[in-house]
C-alpha cells in the first residue's frame, strides 16, 4: 500500500514539476523520527511595526543554479531560479533554504538579491544535511522552521510564495506536502527559462491544482507528516482532534479549529471543505493553453512563419475536420498532429500513430480496416483494425501517399460516412475518428500524376498546414539549436555549450533534414565531445547531399527580385566573412576568396567610403 502511494504522489509531482528524476526517487518511505530542528529564527524584528499592506513572502531552496546558470552559448550566463522569481514578483520577506553543499550559492544569491532589491529582506537557513536527498531528515528540519515562520507570519496578514523549481526533488516534493498538510499554506511559483518561456513572454507562472490533486496530496501525505510527528497513523481517523483546513494556492480558504486537541497533543489536519466538490463529482474538461502545449511537446516558434502554422492548428484542433499536414522530411509533422490532438476535446484518449509506408501493401486493408474469420487464408480470428482502435479520438496517418489507390477508396468512405467494412463481410461499423494525414510529398503533384485520388485529396484539404522548412527559417535556427541543447543537457551529467563558430556553422548549413537533422546533429556532436565547448569544427555534421543541394539555400525568383543585387549581396558578405575570419588581413582573405588583394583592398575603400 505504501509503494502504491509513494507511486502516485511521485506521478503526480512529476506531472506537476516535470522533474528529470526517476518516480520512485521523488518521494522516500519514512521510518523514523526526523533529526533535531535549529533553532527559531531570531524574534528581533518581530516586535518591529509592519505595513497594513498585504505582506508577499518567499519560502525557497537555494540551487546550484543560483545566482546565475550558464547558457548553451558558451561565456553566456542566465539569473537562476531566485533571481528569475524575483525580477517578476515583488517580495518583502525572502527566506532562503541551503544545505552545506550550496552554502556559496546562497551567499552570493543574497548579495546579489540585495543589490538588485535593497528593499527587501532576506534571511537565509541552513539545513545541516550531508544528503540532500535525504526525505527523512530534510522534511523534518524543513517543518520545524517553516511551521513557526508561516505561523508568525500568516498572524500579520502575509501572502506565502513557494519557488518549486530549485533544489532536488526532495526538496520540491517537501514543499507540495508542508501545503497539502496546512504547514504552509501557500501559492506555488514555477520557473521558466528565459529562452524557453512557460506562459507566454513570461518566465514565472503560479501552478494551478485542482481540488481532486490536493485531496490526493492529503490522503498520500498524512501517513508521511503523522510518522514525522510520533503520531500512529490510525489517530488521523480519531473525531476528537481539531481539524485544519489549509489554503490551496489557487483559491485560499480559511482555517478551522475545534477547541481541544487529541490524546497525543498533535492536531489532526485534513483537506477539502464542505464547498469544494467531491472527487465523484464531473469535472468539465480543461483543455491547456497553447503556449503550456508547446512545452510539453518541445515545440519551439521562433519565426511568424511557423508562429502562423501553430495557430492555424490551435484553431483547428476545436473542430472535428480532418487536417493535411504537408512538408519536407524532418519539418515536424507528427509532432503538429500531437499539438492538435492535445488541444482537442478527443486528447483524453492516446492518438493512435500509423506509418503508412511502413504497412505491407497486401496486408494495408486488414490492418486500417479489419477483417473476420475465414476472410483470407491466415485469418484464424476476428481482427479489429486501427480505425475501430481509434474511435473516438485522432489517427495520423504519416505518409498517406503511400496507400495504394484501392486503399483510398475505402479511406474516402470512412471519411464520408464515419463508416469501416472489415475484409469478409458486408456488414458496416460506425467510428468517430478525426483524420489528420501527413505527406512528404505535394499532393497536388501526386494527384496530377494519377497517384493519389483527387477526391481523397479534395476531402482531407479542408484545413491545410504547410511546415516550411528549416532553410526558411534560417534566423532562428540559433536560438532553436541552443534549445535543443538544452534539453540534451538535461539527459547528461556533463552539460555542453555552444561557440559562437559554432553556431555560425549551424546558420550556414542547408538542413536537408530539417529540425530532425539539426537535434541528430547535436546529440552526436554532444556525445563525442571532448570539451565543455563545442567549436565549429567539432560538429559532426554529414553532408551525404552537399553536392546535389548546394543550391538549396537559393531564394525563390518572384515579382520584383533582382538577380544583381543579391548576387551584389552575396559577395559582400562572402568578403566580409573572409575579413573576420583572418581578423581584417587583406592579403589572407584574398587567399581564402581566391582574388587579388587589390580587389580586397578596393572592397575595403568602399566600404570606407559607403558604410551602408
Amino acid at each position: 500500500m505504501r509503494a502504491e502511494s509513494s507511486k502516485k504522489m511521485a506521478s503526480f509531482l512529476q506531472r506537476i514539476l516535470g522533474g528529470k528524476k526517476p518516480a520512485h526517487q521523488a518521494l522516500s518511505a519514512i521510518q523514523a523520527k526526523s533529526a533535531e530542528a535549529p533553532e527559531e529564527e531570531s524574534r528581533h524584528h518581530a516586535q518591529t511595526s509592519e505595513a497594513q499592506s498585504k505582506l508577499n513572502l518567499l519560502f525557497a531552496f537555494v540551487d546550484p543554479k543560483d545566482p546565475f546558470a550558464p547558457g548553451e552559448l558558451a561565456e553566456e550566463q542566465f539569473p537562476g531560479p531566485i533571481l528569475s522569481i524575483l525580477s517578476a514578483k515583488k517580495f518583502d520577506r525572502i527566506f532562503l533554504f541551503y544545505t552545506p553543499h550550496t552554502r556559496k550559492n546562497a551567499q552570493e544569491t543574497e548579495a546579489e538579491a540585495l543589490q538588485r532589491y535593497p528593499d527587501c529582506r532576506i534571511t537565509l537557513h541552513e539545513l545541516p544535511i550531508s544528503d540532500p536527498r535525504n526525505y527523512r531528515v530534510l522534511i523534518g528540519l524543513l517543518r520545524a522552521i517553516v511551521q513557526k515562520l508561516a505561523l508568525a507570519w500568516r498572524m500579520r496578514g502575509g501572502q506565502s510564495y513557494v519557488c518549486v523549481s530549485s533544489g532536488t526533488a526532495e526538496m520540491r516534493a517537501a514543499w507540495f506536502l508542508l501545503a497539502a498538510t496546512g504547514v504552509l499554506p501557500a501559492k506555488f511559483l514555477q520557473v521558466g527559462t528565459p529562452a524557453r518561456p512557460l506562459f507566454g513572454k513570461a518566465n514565472v507562472r503560479e501552478v494551478q491544482l485542482e481540488s481532486s490533486d490536493w485531496e490526493n496530496i492529503r490522503d498520500l501525505a498524512l501517513p508521511t507528516m503523522t510518522q514525522l510527528r510520533g503520531v500512529p497513523t490510525s489517530s488521523l481517523s480519531g473525531a476528537r482532534g481539531p481539524r485544519i483546513l489549509p489554503e490551496s494556492p489557487s483559491k485560499p480558504k480559511e482555517t478551522r479549529r475545534e477547541e481541544s486537541p487529541t490524546e497525543t497533543g498533535e492536531y489532526e489536519i485534513i483537506m477539502g471543505s464542505p464547498d469544494e466538490p467531491t472527487a465523484k463529482e464531473s469535472a468539465p474538461l480543461q483543455l491547456p493553453g497553447l503556449d503550456e502545449v508547446l512545452l510539453e511537446l518541445g515545440i519551439y516558434v521562433g519565426s511568424a512563419t511557423l508562429r502562423h502554422a501553430v495557430e492555424q492548428a490551435a484553431i483547428a484542433a476545436d473542430s472535428h475536420l480532418p487536417v493535411l499536414l504537408q512538408g519536407e522530411t524532418g519539418t515536424g509533422k507528427e509532432e503538429f498532429a500531437k499539438l492538435i490532438h492535445r488541444l482537442s476535446p478527443r486528447f483524453p484518449k492516446g492518438m493512435v500513430v500509423i506509418n503508412c509506408a511502413a504497412i505491407p501493401m497486401t496486408l494495408a486493408e486488414s490492418y486500417l480496416f479489419g477483417h473476420v474469420k475465414g476472410a483470407f487464408t491466415d485469418a484464424s480470428t476476428d481482427h479489429k483494425g486501427i480505425f475501430e482502435s481509434a474511435d473516438g479520438s485522432t489517427l495520423f496517418l504519416d505518409e498517406i501517399v503511400e496507400l495504394t489507390l484501392e486503399v483510398q477508396g475505402k479511406l474516402l468512405r470512412v471519411l464520408q460516412d464515419g463508416v469501416v467494412q472489415r475484409m469478409g463481410t458486408t456488414a458496416p461499423r460506425h467510428v468517430d475518428v478525426r483524420i489528420i494525414a501527413a505527406s512528404n510529398r505535394d499532393l497536388r503533384k501526386e494527384v496530377s500524376a494519377g497517384r493519389f485520388r483527387e477526391d481523397l485529396y479534395f476531402r482531407l484539404d479542408v484545413v491545410s498546414i504547410r511546415l516550411p522548412p528549416l532553410r526558411e527559417r534560417r534566423h532562428e535556427i540559433a536560438n532553436l539549436a541552443l534549445t535543443l541543447l538544452r534539453e540534451i543537457n538535461q539527459r547528461r551529467h556533463k552539460p555542453r555549450r555552444l561557440g559562437t563558430d559554432a553556431l555560425m556553422r549551424l546558420e550556414r548549413y542547408h538542413w536537408p533534414g530539417n529540425v530532425r537533422e539539426l537535434a541528430h546533429v547535436l546529440e552526436r556532436s554532444v556525445l563525442y565531445a571532448r570539451d565543455e565547448v563545442i567549436r565549429g569544427e567539432d560538429l559532426l555534421i554529414t553532408d551525404n547531399q552537399q553536392a546535389k543541394d548546394m543550391f538549396a539555400a537559393l531564394p525563390e525568383p518572384r515579382q520584383g527580385f533582382s538577380v544583381e543585387d543579391y548576387l551584389n549581396q552575396a559577395r559582400k558578405q562572402l568578403f566580409l566573412r573572409a575579413l573576420a575570419a583572418c581578423k581584417g588581413n587583406q592579403s589572407e582573405a584574398a587567399a581564402m576568396l581566391g582574388v587579388s588583394k587589390q580587389a580586397v583592398n578596393k572592397f575595403v575603400s568602399g566600404q570606407s567610403d559607403n558604410p551602408g
